[in-house]
């Protein structure tokens, strides 16, 4: 049996069939005619990830993010899972769900994968996995995602509460480019965004043939001012979400998903936090979920094969006592 651990993000996409390797990629899917010329020996007219992404700015393609604010909003998702599970295959897959996300919704999404990829999944809170992956069966974990900041409280791996908050790293995304796109008249991509934020990457456009270039230094100060007022939000929220519990259960505090990455935002994060307690990161919080998300199918499936293995053991005929009459 091999197992996958599947987190469709809004961003980006993240897959693992050993709990170690994980394969990321944009959650974009591109819809378009054929190509005039293809130099890869292959003809096809959707196209699922990195190939996606440049294909944004061409007129005659069908660009689509399937997810909004946690939300699946189209059936491309599909198509994300398909690509993911022919990186990283396997038989049974768990993947994640925003806290909040209904129980017909769950079951829709379940029905939906199995049926396209013909594996068995198993679905799980979206911060979940991070609790897992730290193999930490009690605590809170604040799980910053593109769309949505998903907040979760586990006792001895029973969920007690949590939320999902419409505040993610797109809001400070959306902030930060209106405020380069008004002082360059360049427009940039929320993956583009990433690589000048986390990657420190130089971006840019090219503009009545010139080269516009941006690079993180040009925006350190908006965004230090924009990225402090947005942890704001969130931990009030959260403050809010966690007010009268044990302190037993908030000693694992945990901060994970790619906000976790941006920079300065731990530390911020700490801050608000100083007097609960420490915030532990996992080292990299990108991938945190889906690990957990590949542990947690290994463990709810061996769990599955002992239970069956006690039911047969209880239908298995008894043996009658005693010797038998001549």
């Amino acid at each position: 049996m091999k197992f996958v651990g599947l987190d469709i993000g809004t961003n980006y996409t993240k897959v693992t069939n050993d709990g170690e390797n994980v394969f990321v990629f944009p959650s974009i899917v591109a819809y378009g005619k054929k190509r005039d010329w293809s130099l890869k020996g292959e003809e096809k007219d959707v196209y699922v990830g990195e190939e996606a992404v440049h294909f944004q700015n061409v007129e005659d393609m069908e660009i689509l993010r399937p997810l909004h604010e946690g939300r699946i909003m189209h059936e491309s998702y599909v198509e994300l899972a398909k690509y993911a599970l022919k990186k990283a295959e396997g038989d049974f897959v768990a993947t994640g769900l925003p806290v909040k996300s209904s129980r017909k919704e769950r079951e829709e999404i379940k029905s939906k994968l199995q049926e396209s990829l013909k594996k068995e999944v198993v679905i799980f809170p979206q911060p979940v996995g991070s609790l897992a992956f730290l193999n930490y069966e009690t605590g809170v974990c604040v799980d910053i995602g593109f769309g949505t900041t998903d907040v979760a409280v586990l006792v001895d791996m029973e969920f007690l509460k949590g939320d999902t908050l419409l505040i993610g790293v797109d809001n400070i995304y959306e902030s930060l480019e209106l405020e380069i796109r008004n002082k360059t008249g360049v427009s940039i991509t929320p993956e583009e965004m990433t690589k000048l934020l986390v990657e420190k990457k130089t971006v840019g456009r090219i503009r009545s043939g010139k080269k516009i270039s941006i690079s993180y230094e040009d925006i350190k100060e908006d965004y230090e001012r924009l990225m402090r007022s947005w942890i704001d939000r969130i931990s009030s929220r959260v403050k809010m979400l966690i007010e009268g519990l044990s302190i037993s259960i908030v000693e694992n505090f945990v901060l994970s998903g790619g906000g976790a990455m941006l920079p300065g935002v731990y530390e911020e994060f700490q801050r608000h936090f100083s007097e609960i307690g420490e915030v532990t990161m996992p080292d990299n919080p990108l991938t945190s979920n889906v690990k957990g998300f590949y542990k947690l199918a290994k463990l709810l499936y061996e769990e599955k094969e002992v239970e069956e293995k006690v039911e047969e053991k209880k239908e298995e005929p008894k043996e009658k006592k005693g010797r038998k009459k001549s």
